[in-house]
């Protein structure tokens, strides 16, 4: 009897990237598909406002509940980055079987409604449980989203649709850092929260009536279902180029998370700005040029992926991490308040451009229908090790150190982990330069 993986194998003897450069990347745009874009933007938008809109409020929510910042680092990242890593296979299983616009519709409403309810927590364990339940439902999200655009646009304009969606991080923190900081010093914390969650419940209707269900690519061969859990594991772990490139991801998100999460405490703890000064100032950062930083690794991975295939995709986002982690340190470890800030604005215009060609790499190396589990797989990486033990990381080592001066070696020591990602890049790249055509006998 011939398995799924076998039907695979059969197809694509010249692996994953030679496919998608030779089949499918002369496949024109689907209908709607920019439309559908948009929309797929918006709801990551509002999910990083759910998401980042702890960042603003964590010092309020520390003086209320008298917490430390290790705490802290619970509350904004171990306490989303379980659940999330908890919920991430079964719901990519569900991707690569289910409607997928109905199944995203459902966890937009979702986490949309428990943000809202981080908003009535009453003590420190209830909020850590809202997050919690945030955490879980958030976790379809992305992965959802990626693999609708890999079936609505052809492998050419990946990197191009990805570079938009992913904008929506820069948009949707931009959103929370601004318009959080107002809303926290003129009504509260907890109007933040609520704020931020009830916008979801409209886009979720949205999505669900005005969206199709995108039609899926099918694989070469005599493959049309979804393979096994265990067969999409075993086919991409023995891929070099894939699993190097999901290393260097989580490693990234490690530094980006910690900055994130600790920037506006950083404006304030070591440059003595105000709340409203540090949220705007990060939010400006952050937004516009973390935005346009997304932006700019769309084309960039799109030109590479016509000159090299998927292969050389990693040595463009290798580029990109190690300015960051140079810019990075000038952010932290400058006394002046202006070199600092100008730091930050070339970290977040850096830092954010491999997303694309990385995401690009990931899709274009695994079959159509190995795309949930493959991309949930690295959001759980990503959001547990990343989101999860980053802000922990840098928390931990600013207790250590003490003092208001701490957090900027919590947040140096992140810079580590970019640098290490960095070098899995490198070897990523390599991996496809030497071996292109082994990619597609990993089973």
């Amino acid at each position: 009897m011939t398995s799924v993986a076998g039907a695979y194998r059969t197809g694509m003897t010249a692996g994953p990237g030679v496919r998608s450069e030779a089949a499918q990347a002369e496949r024109p745009i689907g209908r709607g598909a920019w439309y559908a874009l948009a929309i797929l933007t918006l709801i990551y938008t509002l999910h990083s406002v759910d998401r980042s809109v702890m960042s603003i409020v964590i010092e309020p929510i520390k003086s209320e509940f008298h917490l430390n910042d290790s705490h802290l680092g619970v509350l904004t990242g171990l306490a989303f980055g379980l659940t999330y890593a908890i919920a991430g296979l079964p719901l990519g299983y569900l991707i690569d079987r289910t409607d997928r616009r109905r199944l995203l519709s459902l966890l937009v409403a979702i986490w949309s409604g428990c943000t809202a309810l981080c908003g009535l927590a009453q003590s420190y364990a209830t909020l850590v449980a809202a997050r919690l339940a945030v955490g879980f439902t958030e976790a379809g999200g992305a992965p959802t989203a990626l693999s609708m655009i890999g079936d609505l646009f052809p492998p050419r304009r990946h990197s191009t649709a990805i570079a938009i969606f992913w904008a929506s991080t820069a948009l949707g923190t931009a959103t929370s850092f601004i318009l959080g900081s107002i809303i926290v010093v003129h009504h509260g914390w907890r109007a933040a929260f609520l704020i931020a969650g009830v916008p979801g419940l409209a886009i979720a209707a949205l999505l669900f009536f005005t969206v199709p269900e995108p039609r899926r690519e099918r694989p070469q061969g005599d493959g049309t279902a979804a393979p096994a859990l265990r067969e999409t594991l075993r086919y991409v772990l023995r891929q070099p180029l894939f699993v190097h490139v999901f290393l260097a991801m989580t490693l990234n998100s490690m530094m980006l998370s910690g900055v994130l999460v600790w920037q506006a405490s950083f404006l304030i703890r070591v440059h003595h700005l105000s709340l409203t000064q540090a949220g705007l100032l990060a939010g400006v950062a952050a937004g516009i040029f973390g935005g346009v930083g997304s932006l700019i690794g769309g084309p960039m991975g799109d030109r590479v992926f016509e000159r090299a295939g998927i292969g050389g995709l990693p040595l463009a986002a290798a580029g990109t991490t190690l300015l960051s982690v140079v810019t990075g340190m000038v952010f932290l470890l400058t006394d002046s308040l202006a070199a600092s800030l100008a730091g930050l604005v070339v970290f977040e215009l850096i830092a954010r451009a491999y997303t694309a060609p990385g995401y690009s790499a990931i899709l274009g190396s695994v079959q159509p229908q190995m795309r949930g589990i493959s991309v949930s797989s690295l959001q759980i990486a990503t959001n547990l090790i990343g989101y999860g033990l980053g802000p922990f990381l840098a928390g931990a080592v600013s207790d250590r150190v003490g003092g208001g001066d701490g957090i900027r070696w919590g947040l140096a020591a992140l810079m580590l982990t970019g640098a290490w990602g960095c070098l899995h890049f490198i070897l990523a790249w390599r991996a496809g330069v030497r071996s292109p055509a082994d990619m597609g006998e990993a089973l």
